[in-house]
């Protein structure tokens, strides 16, 4: 067995092996970054035929010093690196789309007939205190990933200052939103740690649909 720890650094976790049949390894892996991904993977199909279990721990909480750029940095860690690592192939729908934005299947063809993906979410994830209409977005059995990333384009809108412009990029042009502090008026709360981490559970649900043969959850501890 072998049990990759990755980390941004890549550096020895100091992780005690379970048996003398265990090998512990520390690659680099930053999720946020479509290269250290490609090049992770790149590395584990070289050297095993499948993987059994693929734990995503990684995510950043940035809402004490909440800005664009750090509701960015949390959506692209959180929720879109996450499912670059485990999500679906790049489709047409998702062609022109920017490269923090691709849905790019890394490991789930990586994955044995059983194998298991658990994403670590958080409590933070619950839906109190948003609309109505956005928790029974979030809730739909009919949820598709397209879906989850036009509301995370719509949440990220709503929380960017009159002054931050993406007038030339026709993808964040879903609302007239662009005025500091309207993600609460449009539903959303000014938390992009709880925000992404709903999406996270809400992408957990699209992909076990999707995949039957696997066994993807998440976990949510405090």
């Amino acid at each position: 067995m072998v049990l990759y720890a990755a980390s941004r650094k890549g550096q020895d976790l100091g992780f005690k092996p379970a048996s003398s049949k265990m090998t512990l390894k520390y690659p680099k892996l930053d999720i946020a970054d479509r290269s250290s991904i490609d090049s992770f993977a790149k590395a584990i199909r070289k050297d095993h035929t499948n993987v059994d279990v693929l734990i995503n721990n990684a995510g950043v909480n940035l809402d004490m010093e909440y800005s664009p750029a750090n509701v960015e940095t949390t959506l692209n860690t959180n929720y879109r690196g996450t499912l670059n690592v485990s999500g679906p192939r790049k489709t047409r729908e998702w062609e022109g789309k920017s490269e923090r934005g691709q849905m790019c299947q890394i490991f789930i063809p990586l994955l044995s007939k059983r194998g298991r993906i658990v994403n670590v979410s958080s409590t933070g994830s619950s839906l109190s205190g948003y609309s109505k209409e956005i928790q029974d977005r979030f809730r739909s059995p009919k949820m598709t990933l397209q879906d989850l990333e036009q509301m995370m384009n719509e949440y990220q809108v709503s929380a960017i200052p009159a002054n931050h412009s993406y007038s030339e990029n026709p993808e964040f042009r879903f609302q007239e939103a662009a005025n500091n502090g309207t993600e609460s008026r449009n539903g959303w709360k000014s938390q992009a740690y709880g925000v992404t981490k709903a999406a996270e559970n809400a992408m957990t649900a699209v992909l076990a649909r999707d995949n039957p043969g696997l066994i993807i959850n998440a976990c949510c501890p405090g």
